[in-house]
């Protein structure tokens, strides 16, 4: 997924994804009937090495059951994109891929994903705002969600027994939030309270919901960078830099707030969960990291992503990677992927692995934040308007324009996309 970062700028660098209806390519051979289908391979194709490596054996079980064998096609994230939108063209794409929600609605109303009716998959145990993501506007799934991240609020321990002060919790406001990262900045020797990227999942779109705002408007239709809740949501997250407790963006910029932390240079930082992996194998996050739920503004929120399994239009196997993804999909193949702890399942009731997997860490807070997540967003051209967001937030960061003027601006340019 990322490691963080990185990821975002790799999506905000990247254009609208306009792909062309789509028929032929796949792998050779016909849909068979019947469970066993003899020596069918299906292609699978995603960047994640973890959890690939957590579905080996969830393969080789299926392969046991089915006598469908799966051959994993794993590209870097960096290059996934690109490498998908080829072969989609090429109508060679994999039978079975990842996508996630920003990405969703241009695969589905281009006709690049197969409909997924009648798939045998326990979707009442997956969470609502995670299967109308992946919904069609003709009401179809295209989509099965298999993992999901929320963000929360890293913080080093450490720094917050030496100050006297407690830990961050469920009763934290933005004042409260604003207070602390001041009284734990020490910019003499170069620490800061809060790690403040100019980013959005993880930075201010998590500052605009909660302050009741949203980036999309009007079913998507609009942008809502220039409505009040915005900009004042946004100016909260940039008022950590303007008042000195925050990161400075040139420091922001060379290093990602994972390595902030675990250099201890930062107090705070908030982050995704797929970072728990990450942090916690560390020893100095072992030592003096745990998390805690985002402070509330005028409402509860955080941004969440959810990544889903697809099939391709254009495949020749398609019951068999359906068959895939139903298998992908079942109680047992989730707790395996949530045992190797490196995401979490979107399956109710297989989670606990995951949380397991760092008993002494307060990572339960991730999964509880799906009761006030909101999904990234999903619209037609969106990804196109995300993208032009990071010029003019640099912008703002750096002094050349005010939070207002940015965010007016983005608005501005991000109408002309959805205006499409």
């Amino acid at each position: 997924m990322k490691k963080k970062f990185v990821s975002t700028l790799g999506l905000l660098g990247l254009s609208t994804i306009l792909l062309a209806a789509c028929g032929g390519g796949g792998t050779d051979g016909s849909d068979a009937g019947g469970k066993t289908q003899g020596d069918k391979v299906v292609t699978y194709a995603l960047w994640d090495k973890s959890y690939a490596a957590a579905i080996e054996d969830v393969a080789d079980k299926f392969k046991e059951e089915t006598g469908i064998e799966v051959k994993l096609e794993i590209t870097p994230w960096a290059q996934y994109w690109t490498k998908l939108e080829t072969a989609v063209t090429g109508k060679n794409a994999a039978d079975v891929f990842n996508v996630n929600i920003p990405r969703a609605i241009d695969y589905i109303e281009n006709g690049v994903l197969e409909p997924l009716d009648g798939i045998n998959v326990e979707l009442e145990k997956i969470p609502e705002q995670y299967l109308q993501s992946y919904t069609g506007s003709d009401g179809k799934l295209y989509g099965i969600p298999k993992d999901f991240d929320t963000n929360a609020l890293f913080y080093n321990k450490t720094m917050f027994d030496e100050a006297g002060i407690a830990y961050p919790d469920e009763s934290w406001t933005w004042e409260t939030w604003s207070d602390v990262a001041k009284q734990l900045t020490n910019e003499a020797e170069g620490i800061y309270g809060m790690a403040v990227a100019p980013t959005w999942q993880g930075g201010y779109y998590e500052t605009i919901y909660q302050n009741g705002g949203s980036p999309f408007i009007d079913d998507g239709k609009k942008s809502g960078f220039d409505t009040p809740e915005a900009i004042e949501g946004i100016e909260f997250w940039h008022s950590f830099v303007e008042d000195g407790s925050g990161t400075p963006i040139e420091l922001i910029t060379n290093t990602n707030s994972n390595e902030l932390l675990l250099s201890g240079k930062v107090a705070m930082a908030v982050d995704g969960s797929y970072q728990v992996p990450i942090l916690f194998e560390e020893e100095f996050g072992i030592q003096n990291i745990d998390v805690a739920p985002l402070p509330k503004g005028k409402e509860r929120a955080t941004t969440s992503n959810s990544l889903a399994n697809v099939v391709f239009s254009g495949s020749k196997n398609k019951e068999a990677a359906k068959q895939w993804i139903e298998f992908l999909s079942s109680e047992e193949s989730m707790k395996t992927v949530a045992e190797a702890g490196g995401i979490i399942p979107v399956l109710e009731g297989t989670q606990d692995a995951w949380v397991n997997a760092h008993p002494d860490k307060n990572i339960q807070v991730f999964i509880d934040a799906v009761e006030y997540a909101v999904p990234l967003p999903g619209y037609k051209n969106s990804s196109a308007a995300i993208a032009i967001e990071q010029d003019l937030i640099n912008q703002a960061w750096t002094g050349e324009l005010t939070v207002e003027e940015a965010s007016k601006q983005i608005a501005e340019k991000a109408n002309a996309l959805l205006a499409k």
